[in-house]
């Protein structure tokens, strides 16, 4: 079963930065990720601002997104995407290839509650 990942970003290309925080990101870009581990920009959406927490959450469940590395996120998307069965990773400072390569080789943890980019411990209010 092929999975789709997304991303929030701070450029539209594999070689941009993975964003510090989900919400406040410049773009989502979605990456198809089929058996043989081969690696497919489907899309990438400039985030021109939300009216709700749960918009972009929307947005990538209707992309058919299997899965997100964030970089940070906050309570109401993490529940939303929870709810909504998608997988939520921890990404690491670096480019999205990157984050790919180690969400490939099973190098990134697995979010078990809200976090916010650079504390080091989660927070529920942060955005």
């Amino acid at each position: 079963m092929n999975k789709v990942i997304g991303i929030p970003s701070d450029g539209p290309e594999l070689s941009d930065t993975i964003s510090d925080h989900f919400g406040h990101c410049r773009y989502f870009v979605g990456i198809e990720i089929d058996e043989e581990k081969n690696v497919k920009k489907l899309f990438s959406l400039q985030n021109n601002g939300h009216a709700g927490c749960m918009e972009p959450v929307n947005n990538m469940k209707q992309r058919s997104v299997t899965d997100m590395i964030v970089g940070g996120i906050g309570g109401r998307p993490y529940a939303g995407f929870t709810h909504y069965g998608i997988g939520l990773f921890k990404g690491v400072k670096g480019t999205l290839s990157e984050n790919i390569q180690l969400f490939l080789q099973g190098n990134l943890q697995s979010l078990n509650e809200p976090i916010c980019a650079g504390s080091g411990s989660s927070d529920h209010n942060c955005h």
